[in-house]
């Protein structure tokens, strides 16, 4: 039976998203790699924004959009690391993201996060300027229904840029090389194609895309745009 979406907070969304799954709640709210409250900034430390600083990925959790960075300047930030979100990547692929031991550069900025002033990376890009792209390295990894190039169409039911995740029912009458593709499947968000945007929140919205399998079995969406291959809205900036 395939998986029917009750609305956000339906078992669906519960079970198969970040609200007591493996995302968000381990990854943001104290699990591995990213302490439930940020390391506070020493009394009286400032930091010119305009600095351009260099250094290397130490960890990137893609599913959850964050990571951290360790400065090539050992001693001029505290820890010698810094927190990394998926927002402030500059990025020519479908999802801004970043691979584990990549060299990177980047300015910082004080923010205030859960009530403590700390530290975050912005603009960051490849050394030299040039967005990141890392999604063809990627995509190499994957097993695709029908090949990678092979586009399918149905309706976006449902994305949500908060959960990073949303579904989609495939339209009837297509055939397949694999058995086993449901009528809906999932999509995570550095899937949504934006032409290196933010999406945005989306309902019954008609696209295309390709179809992929991970390791454990599990069909995906691939590479979603419009119909035609135009890239998805992009989300308005924060306010």
């Amino acid at each position: 039976m395939p998986w029917v979406w009750k609305g956000y907070g339906g078992k669906g969304y519960n079970k198969g998203g970040f609200q007591g799954g493996k995302g968000m709640s381990k990854g943001y709210g104290g699990g591995k790699g990213y302490s439930s409250r940020p390391q506070p900034l020493p009394e009286g430390f400032t930091v010119d924004p305009n600095t351009v600083f260099t250094g290397t990925v130490i960890t990137y959790y893609k599913f959850q959009g964050y990571g951290f960075i360790a400065p090539d300047q050992k001693g001029a930030l505290p820890g010698d690391k810094v927190f990394v979100f998926w927002k402030n990547i500059k990025s020519a692929d479908r999802f801004p993201s970043l691979l584990k031991d990549s060299q990177v550069q980047f300015t910082v900025s004080v923010v205030e996060r859960r009530g403590v002033q700390t530290l975050q990376a912005e603009n960051i890009c490849s050394v030299g300027g040039e967005p990141i792209a890392v999604q063809d390295e990627v995509d190499q990894k994957k097993t695709f229904v029908g090949g990678q190039n092979l586009r399918y169409t149905g309706t976006l039911k449902f994305f949500s840029p908060k959960q990073g995740f949303g579904y989609i029912k495939i339209d009837p009458g297509f055939q397949y090389d694999r058995e086993g593709v449901p009528e809906e499947i999932r999509v995570e968000q550095q899937e949504m194609n934006c032409g290196g945007g933010n999406p945005e929140s989306a309902e019954n919205l008609q696209v295309e895309f390709g179809i992929w399998v991970t390791q454990k079995g599990v069909f995906k969406g691939y590479n979603v745009t419009l119909p035609g291959g135009v890239p998805l809205p992009v989300a308005a900036p924060a306010a």
